[in-house]
């Protein structure tokens, strides 16, 4: 099972979202995504790792004066079954992966491209998937 998300935004924070089909896990093509319906669980996950980190590297940029045009990011979620299974839905021992590019456009020198780049590590939604955080749930 894999999902794949590409997440654009400018310096003007426009953005653009585009997504695999999960139905067709084999075929890497990404398509337009105008609403959230379009997008699993999963994609949704991966839109706001995307969003979140693209915020920080902006927002970064525009305060220190970087001439960052636009952030893309390549963003694929993969859960690796540690057997083969015929009902992999039942087994709950799984690895999670999440694969993330950067692409920063824009005249950038070598040290401001790694200064964005560390930065684009201080994203709340990431500190929380490597950290891990405790759901507490009650019904009411």
């Amino acid at each position: 099972m894999a999902e794949r998300i590409i997440f654009r935004q400018n310096n003007k924070f426009e953005v653009e979202f585009l997504a695999s089909d999960p139905r067709e896990p084999e075929n890497e093509e990404v398509y337009e995504v105008e609403g959230l319906h379009e997008v699993t669980p999963y994609g949704m996950m991966l839109f706001s790792l995307a969003s979140c980190t693209a915020q920080v590297v902006l927002s970064y940029a525009n305060h220190h004066q970087i001439s960052l045009q636009e952030v893309e990011f390549d963003v694929t979620y993969e859960r690796i079954f540690e057997e083969d299974c015929e009902n992999c839905q039942d087994i709950d021992r799984y690895k999670e992966h999440i694969k993330e590019s950067i692409k920063l456009v824009g005249d950038l020198s070598e040290r401001e491209q790694q200064k964005l780049f560390k930065i684009s590590h201080q994203c709340p939604i990431q500190k929380m998937f490597q950290d891990g955080i405790e759901v507490k749930s009650k019904k009411v």
